[in-house]
């Protein structure tokens, strides 16, 4: 069995199995493996999964701790960038707008 963070696989021990990873706490082909082989594998995963969210979870404490602040200015300046980014596009569609109005006047008085 290897494991890389969230993902886990195994060899193949049944060559009527057409994967050989589990995805998402579920296996796509227990049917033909050895049950208590495949409970162990689940086991397994859980554990690695629990473990990973916890080395997340102590990380983020001390990002926060440490960096807190400073996240904070930074998500600030993201959010006001995408205001002005979708205020600037509703102002674009907005004019848009306008010079197709114009034009289908434009157009509508030369046709009359």
């Amino acid at each position: 069995m290897e494991c890389n963070g969230q993902q886990c696989s195994t060899l193949r021990t049944n060559s009527d199995c057409e994967s050989d990873s589990c995805n998402d706490g579920g296996c796509e082909c227990p049917s033909g493996q050895d049950l208590l082989k495949f409970g162990e594998i689940m086991w397994h995963k859980a554990a690695m999964a629990a473990m990973f969210e916890a080395k997340k979870d102590r990380i983020k404490s001390r990002l926060e701790k440490s960096f807190g602040p400073t996240l904070d200015k930074g998500a600030d300046a993201v959010v006001e960038a995408i205001q002005k980014k979708i205020q600037s596009a509703v102002t674009s569609a907005k004019t848009e707008q306008e010079l197709h109005t114009k034009l289908v006047s434009i157009l509508t008085e030369t046709t009359n």
